[in-house]
């Protein structure tokens, strides 16, 4: 799976950002539908929530994916990915059917909301199919935006972004269709725990 698009879209995020303003469903049980103030690992982002029990996936303890004011762990027996940017840090599955990717880039004074970032990220899609937009979720208790979908016949990612001191991160997931709507979910489900701001 090539990871081109993730510069090329966090480039398109910098420049709309200064202006303001088929397959499974998307989203996970891991993603929350509105923010919330973390106050226990259970109401943490990332925790699952209606109809999954609390804890039912365990935080991901893999490698440490690290940008100047964001970190996050990747899932166990994941490798760092090669030939990245300045702008990302990624890991891969085992199989190389799926991978994560945390981008970080200047905001250039932006203030745009997270549903904006949104709009924005939506109006600057460089996929086949444009994701689904979904409701605000949270990176570390800051509202972010949620995209997730199918945005090739092959590939179905899920998306989380927020603007924090003047830096557009993301924190991106995509799949191979190989893998499925169980095991994406279980990894969204235990990597979003472990995103914190730094």
């Amino acid at each position: 799976m090539r990871r081109s698009t993730i510069p090329v879209l966090l480039i398109a995020l910098t420049t709309l950002a200064g202006c303001g303003g088929s397959a499974d469903d998307p989203g996970t049980a891991a993603s929350p539908s509105s923010p919330s103030s973390p106050s226990s690992p259970a109401s943490s982002p990332g925790a699952p929530t209606s109809g999954s029990p609390s804890g039912a996936t365990a935080p991901a303890t893999g490698i440490a994916l690290s940008m100047p004011n964001s970190t996050v762990r990747a899932p166990a027996d994941w490798t760092h990915a090669k030939d990245l940017t300045r702008y990302e840090d990624g890991a891969d599955s085992p199989d190389n059917l799926a991978y994560v990717m945390l981008g970080e880039i200047d905001a250039f004074g932006s203030d745009a909301s997270a549903a904006e970032l949104a709009d924005n990220r939506l109006s600057a899609n460089v996929y086949e199919r444009a994701p689904k937009k979904l409701p605000v979720a949270e990176l570390d208790g800051t509202p972010a935006y949620h995209l997730a979908g199918p945005v090739s016949a092959t590939q179905y990612i899920e998306e989380y972004g927020a603007i924090v001191r003047d830096r557009i991160v993301t924190l991106t997931f995509s799949f191979n269709d190989k893998v499925t709507r169980a095991e994406r979910d279980e990894v969204v489900a235990s990597v979003l725990p472990t995103f914190a701001w730094q």
